[in-house]
């Protein structure tokens, strides 16, 4: 179970998931070089970082904005 995710905030599409806030943005600064290799274009659209909050009980989880890069 990942702690933190990177969402796309026009799709809500998932681009990154990590234990920690650097791991995201490592993998948000790969997601924006892949642009220039022409994967895709989304690499203008704001990111997301956003921590998973779980219930040990229930299992449902809560996801809390921290930033937008």
């Amino acid at each position: 179970m990942h702690q933190y995710k990177g969402i796309l905030r026009s799709t809500k599409e998932v681009i990154a998931e990590g234990h920690s806030i650097s791991e995201i943005e490592k993998a948000v600064i790969h997601f924006r070089r892949e642009q220039k290799r022409e994967i895709h274009t989304n690499g203008n659209v704001p990111i997301e970082i956003y921590h998973v909050k779980r219930d040990q009980v229930s299992g449902r989880h809560k996801d809390e904005l921290i930033k937008v890069v």
